[in-house]
């Protein structure tokens, strides 16, 4: 698989000492898919929490715990996670992490840095422990189920790792947010302008009726002093009337207390009698209950004597029925030996017979071994010969693809060698067996270049021509691996279609750029003087070969080819000098490059590497003489592997024969081998029937025993038995004569209970009306006392209203000469206080209330003003952020769409995901991601969610809307944890399938997939490779192997 992630950040290594379930751990991942499985419990999530730790992870993203010192092992001081890193350029970074138990440190390539270099080198490889395209434990695929739309959505945005979208996403709910909450505050002001408006209007009114409410209140107190005056009469004839009252009720309490003092004496008397009765029925009750008991035992031990009776009846019966099951077990065993018996004196003969034929089988097996033997030593030597033959015609092709280049033997076939002829094909050739995406682009660029707008030339490595053969190393040594595989495009538009077409649709993993802007006049050398040439430099690295302008021109751009100097033996003496002209260049011996100090000018360090060919680009040497010496060699080889060949078929076919006969002996022995055990086994089944037969005989059951035992067990019962009815005759003529006593006291009791009853409802008779008289009495106690506080008040409000009023002095004088009537100054009062309450009483404050209620509502107005102009801002503003933010979103909500229902068709059920946009578009808060899924063909599409789907159609749908992701996001591993809890077989093996595919599909360039099993009989390819871990101490750790399988072969025949 090749790196899609030209950044790297592939796991090469980890290391964990003291991390969990782990003392010590070394684990070296591949590239591709890594299988991880192991017993519950074994440290499967302990790998995936250290590889979220050991790159920046917060604790929270494991679902295990929020503390770091959690990860602890037990009896460990300390905790240390090292994963290394690849890096694409140089030395791989190696992160270390420790982990004590209140702090932390961090280490990156073995020198102690700060969280934040270590936050930069994990972003630069686009690695992210939140993004769940990623990293998903086991938790995840749980929560993913019960997360609402919103929160889908959210997720989403985040997990695609496009930051525009989440920071749009963000704007657009706080300013929806705010246009609602502008909006509200609008509506309240116009409500608060209305409402000021409206109570301005209603105080109008008021300030006219100001003077007529002034008149009405002087009548007002003219008529309460009247309405005070016959109050306080009517409350003086109150007053003598409840006194009556009171003496009345006095006498009748005086009487009825005597009466209730006699009933209770007389109750008195009756009551010590009816208690001296109770007291002796009680113990005649307690003599009944012990009597009863008495007589309960004797009942229970009689009852008891006739099932001893029963019992040895019962078990008379049981010992003759089992007496007739042993007779009839001697029956059928005397049979059975006799039938044996039979049987072995038929076949009596037939054993010396197997003997014999026994015999003879195995001369016949020895003598088919012994040929088998001679016929194994001939094809042998045969085979030898062949091989001989083989290894020098294999010795052969590696001599002729030498002569061409330096490949692999095994990459090629003798048809391909023989196709290379000419200096093109060469090119090709090569590019097609170490580069097959480049050839493979490259073949379909020349079929399909008059589709672009522009050229677009091919990688260096084909389009380059060098003059000289011994000229390649300068320019494999200066131009990287991957500048020589790099189309060059000249139009920026095709260079989008072509890497569409490349990477998306073929999944093809090449490199591609753009022509520099600038011209090859800006490219040009720098004449090379006399006294450039007497220091040793002879030409420039562009010099020594031609290739297209737009090639030329990139190369020159990268790497500088057309200011790298090559120089000849002189430049040994002269290094100092040419570096202060170039900081590389070339002798024919070594590659020398200078760097200056970041901090001096002054001080240079330079480094010097042996020249050596890479063998990158092809050499074009002509070898034909040698080609066609080795091309009839290897005619020779091949006439006189022909003749082998005959006589290698006819040993072939004489040893199937020979197979054939010694497994059809082999079939006879077996056969026979067969007849003699089972004669043997009825010989040891008669001895066996008949050992039996003897032992049942001694142990039948004598009966005329069992009959005396019977007897004499009845005899003794019935003994018993005439002693217990003795017992209880004499119980109950005892217990008559108490029963006649207890009745004759009980209805000396019930006479008295009947006259306490009737003197108890006297009583409470008497005592009611008593404490009803009391409580009358103190109503009109209180209610006399009210009156008079009533009066006394009254009386003193009229003196002070007298007064304090001059109208009043002077209508005093008429009130003690007129007839006043109370009804009509009470409706005379109540019709002009409704008149005063219409409105208020004070017209200042009304007057200072519509004043300023007036200024409210213009300062109202410049606040509605106000408000207007920020909500037509905001509504201007959403909708300039949502044409931004919604296309994106919606194309890749597409995107993810297509995918999640190719793979849910691939599962043969139905999957869609679409954007909520509820029914205001502009209501971005409440926008959600909607999953609609159809396990089955008779249901119709329900929406993700715990109540309707189970938990593993659940696992199923968070599992494939990650993998439909993944597209969206280009990382260098993923790790998934445990994504098949809950699902069937079917589910498993199709998502094990997806993710398989996914790992292949170039999408990623590794994989960790944890899983506590695996199904049998699924796919793999070279892509794939499986752990175990072995982490447990009661695992065996001294395995033999051999017998395993053993087990196993036994187990499947």
């Amino acid at each position: 698989m090749k790196m899609t992630n030209k950044v790297g950040g592939r796991i090469v290594r980890i290391k964990l000492k003291g991390f969990m379930t782990y003392d010590d751990l070394e684990f070296k991942p591949d590239k591709g898919l890594n299988l991880i499985i192991g017993l519950n419990g074994s440290g499967k999530s302990s790998i995936m929490s250290a590889i979220c730790l050991g790159l920046g992870g917060r604790p929270q993203f494991t679902g295990r715990t929020v503390q770091l010192s959690d990860f602890i092992k037990h009896f460990h001081s300390k905790a240390i996670v090292e994963i290394e890193l690849e890096s694409p350029h140089g030395r791989n970074d190696v992160i270390c992490r420790v982990i004590e138990k209140d702090k932390h440190l961090w280490y990156l390539n073995n020198k102690l840095v700060n969280q934040n270099e270590i936050t930069s080198v994990i972003k630069k490889y686009n690695i992210d422990m939140s993004n769940l395209c990623q990293f998903l434990p086991q938790e995840k695929v749980a929560e993913f189920s019960k997360m609402d739309k919103k929160q889908r959505l959210v997720n989403m945005i985040q997990a695609i790792g496009d930051p525009s979208l989440v920071t749009l996403f963000d704007e657009l709910k706080t300013l929806r947010n705010d246009y609602c909450r502008f909006g509200k505050e609008l509506e309240e002001l116009e409500n608060n302008k209305n409402s000021e408006e409206r109570l301005n209007e209603r105080l109008k009114p008021e300030i006219e009726k100001h003077e007529e409410r002034q008149q009405l209140k002087i009548e007002l107190d003219i008529l309460q002093f009247k309405k005070m005056v016959c109050d306080y009469k009517l409350l003086q004839s109150s007053v003598k009337e409840k006194e009556n009252e009171r003496k009345q009720l006095n006498r009748e309490v005086l009487k009825m207390e005597e009466t209730c003092n006699q009933l209770k004496a007389e109750k008195t008397n009756y009551s010590s009698e009816l208690s001296n009765y109770q007291k002796k029925i009680n113990e005649m009750k307690k003599e009944v209950y012990r009597r009863m008991q008495e007589l309960s035992k004797y009942h229970q031990n009689l009852k008891e004597c006739r099932g001893e009776i029963d019992e040895a009846k019962i078990t008379f019966d049981n010992r003759m029925q089992e007496k007739q099951e042993q007779m009839s077990k001697l029956t059928a065993l005397s049979r059975q030996i006799e039938g044996l018996k039979d049987v072995l004196s038929l076949k009596k003969g037939d054993m010396a017979a197997l003997k014999e034929k026994l015999i003879e089988n195995s001369k016949e097996y020895e003598n088919i071994k012994q040929q088998l033997t001679s016929c194994d030593s001939d094809l042998e030597r045969v085979k030898l010969n062949k091989n001989a033959l083989e290894y020098k015609r294999k010795c052969m092709f590696m001599m002729r693809i030498n002569f061409y280049f330096k490949l692999d033997l095994n990459e090629f076939k003798q048809e391909e060698i023989l196709r290379i002829s000419n200096e093109e094909d060469k090119k090709y050739e090569m590019l097609r067996h170490k580069h097959p995406d480049t050839y493979t682009a490259l073949k379909w660029l020349q079929q399909n270049a008059s589709s672009f707008r522009a050229g677009i030339s091919p990688p260096p490595l084909v389009s380059l021509k060098i003059g000289n053969d011994e000229d390649r190393k300068y320019i494999e040594n200066a131009v990287s691996n991957r500048d020589l595989l790099m189309f060059v495009c000249e139009d920026k538009e095709d260079l989008e279609r072509f890497v569409k077409i490349m990477k998306h649709e073929k999944k093809l993993s090449i490199n591609v750029s753009i022509v520099p802007e600038e011209s090859m006049a800006a490219f040009s050398s720098h004449p090379i003087s006399n006294n450039m040439r007497n220091l040793g430099i002879h030409c420039y690295l562009k010099d020594l070969f031609t290739a297209p302008e737009p090639v030329m021109r990139l190369l020159c751009k990268l790497n500088n080819v057309h200011r790298v100097p090559v120089c000849t033996e002189k430049a040994e003496g002269n290094i100092d000098s040419i570096l202060n002209f170039s900081n590389l260049f070339f002798t024919k011996s070594e590659k020398i490059m200078g760097k200056r100090s970041r901090y001096g000018q002054q001080s240079m360090s330079v480094r010097r590497d042996i020249l050596m060919s890479r063998n990158v680009l092809p050499n074009f040497k002509d070898n034909s003489a040698a080609l066609l010496s080795a091309r009839r060699e290897l005619q020779e080889i091949e006439e006189e592997l022909l003749k082998y060949q005959p006589h290698y078929e006819a040993l072939e076919k004489q040893r199937r024969q020979l197979e054939q006969q010694q497994e059809q002996l082999r079939k006879e022995r077996d056969d026979i081998n067969s007849e003699m055990r089972k004669l043997n086994d009825l010989r040891v089944k008669l001895k066996q029937i008949t050992d039996c037969y003897e032992r049942k005989a001694k142990d039948v059951i004598d009966e005329e025993g069992e009959k005396r035992k019977v007897t004499d067990a009845v005899r003794n019962v019935n003994a018993k038995k005439l002693l217990i009815l003795t017992k209880i005759l004499e119980i109950v003529k005892e217990m008559l004569r108490l029963k006649k006593e207890k009745a004759t006291s009980i209805l000396y009791m019930r006479g008295f209970s009947e006259k306490i009853s009737s003197l108890d409802v006297k009583i409470s008779y008497h005592e009611r009306e008593l404490q009803n008289t009391k409580s009358r009495l103190s109503v009109v106690d209180s209610e006399r006392n009210c009156l008079k506080t009533q009066g006394f008040k009254l009386l003193t409000e009229l003196e002070a209203k007298k007064e304090s009023s001059e109208n009043l002095k002077e209508y005093t004088r008429i009130v003690a000469s007129q007839n006043l009537d109370l009804e009509e100054i009470k409706q005379r009062i109540s019709n002009i206080e409704a008149q005063i309450e219409l409105t208020d009483e004070d017209i200042a404050p009304i007057i200072a209330e519509f004043t300023k209620r007036k200024q409210n509502i213009c300062s109202i107005e410049e606040q509605i003003d106000s408000l207007k102009t920020k909500v037509e801002d905001l509504k201007a503003r959403i909708q300039e952020l949502k044409e931004k933010w919604l296309p994106p979103l919606l194309n890749r909500i597409e995107s993810v769409n297509r995918k999640f229902s190719k793979y849910y068709k691939i599962l043969k059920c139905a999957g869609e995901i679409s954007l909520d946009q509820t029914d205001d578009t502009d209501d971005f808060p409440n926008y959600g991601l909607q999953i609609k899924l159809k396990y089955r063909v008779n249901e119709e599409f329900m929406e993700l969610s715990p109540t309707h789907h189970s938990g593993g159609e659940c696992s199923v749908a968070a599992i494939i809307f990650i993998l439909s992701l993944q597209e969206l996001t280009d990382v260098p591993f993923r790790c998934i944890d445990e994504i098949n809890q809950g699902m069937d077989a079917i589910n498993e093996r199709s998502i094990y399938q997806l993710v398989a595919d996914a790992a292949r599909s170039g999408s990623c360039s590794q994989y960790f997939l944890l899983t506590p099993k695996l199904l049998m009989d699924l796919s793999y390819h070279k892509d794939v490779a499986v752990h175990t871990i072995f982490n447990s101490p009661y695992l065996q750790t001294k395995l033999n192997v051999q017998e395993h399988i053993r087990i196993a072969k036994a187990h499947r025949q």
